[in-house]
């Protein structure tokens, strides 16, 4: 049986950050190889449970095993998890770009990476993990989590700034121009690649392409409409273009994505969070 909950976090911590949440489950719910989606954000997990091993769809051959703190990077291709036993994981999801506030470090060394958490803020958080495992409750958990990232809050002028030209692109149903994008925005197209490699790792393009699918497929989930309206309606310009990402994103068409029902991505498509 699986256990998963979402958390909101403490309003100074809402702008950056959508949910924590927790995911437990005994050593033999979860299928042989889960699916990992990509959706364009960040997230700090703390694995309290049995190893789980992470495969990248690049190279299917290797397998990266990963216990306590570890930061699931931004992706623009999917990955598989693996687990060893019983599962439990507590969670922080960022808002797309609002980890950067909490480390100088620069994100382009997080895409498509799963790194041990002590490479972008040191020794510290082997005490919070430590921490953690000797916490039963959720809500103590919370408050531990909460308060080291606010201890870690950088604040920056232009983070407000920042965030708002992702929220403007984001909102774009459809991919532009660079020249479109620059006249949307008001921002030369250069700055703005500076602005989405330092805050997502993504350039503006490749980011909208993420947002767009992974809301087509949030659609998908919701509605009774065929691939082709649900394509249209989410800013693709016919089917086969919507079934190129798809295939991109998942490696499965719609079909199979919606015959094989994968566990993980469905809990992240039914989030209220997200």
């Amino acid at each position: 049986m699986i256990h998963y909950s979402e958390f909101t976090p403490t309003p100074s911590l809402i702008p950056f950050i959508e949910c924590l949440w927790t995911l437990k489950s005994h050593s033999n719910f979860f299928k042989k190889r889960e699916l990992i989606i990509p959706g364009g954000r960040i997230e700090m997990m703390f694995n309290l449970g049995c190893p789980v091993d992470w495969i990248d769809s690049k190279d299917l051959s290797s397998t990266r095993t990963r216990e306590g703190s570890f930061l699931l990077g931004p992706r623009n291709r999917h990955f598989f998890v693996e687990q060893r036993g019983s599962i439990s994981i507590f969670g922080v999801r960022f808002r797309h770009g609002g980890l950067s506030p909490f480390t100088p470090m620069p994100m382009s060394i997080l895409l498509n990476e799963i790194n041990p958490q002590d490479q972008l803020f040191g020794r510290e958080i082997d005490a919070l993990t430590h921490r953690l495992f000797e916490t039963s409750e959720a809500k103590q958990s919370i408050n531990l989590i909460e308060a080291f990232l606010q201890k870690r809050f950088q604040s920056e002028s232009t983070t407000q700034q920042t965030f708002q030209i992702i929220s403007l692109v984001k909102k774009c149903e459809s991919i532009l121009s660079p020249k479109s994008l620059s006249e949307k925005t008001g921002i030369h197209y250069k700055k703005l690649e500076r602005v989405f490699s330092k805050y997502t790792e993504y350039n503006p393009k490749n980011f909208s392409r993420i947002i767009r699918f992974y809301r087509a497929l949030q659609q998908m989930k919701k509605s009774g409409h065929s691939l082709t309206g649900i394509g249209l309606d989410g800013g693709y310009y016919d089917q086969p273009h919507f079934i190129r990402d798809f295939k991109a994103f998942t490696g499965k068409s719609p079909k199979q994505f919606h015959t094989e029902n994968p566990t993980i991505p469905n809990l992240l498509l039914e989030s209220k969070h997200v």
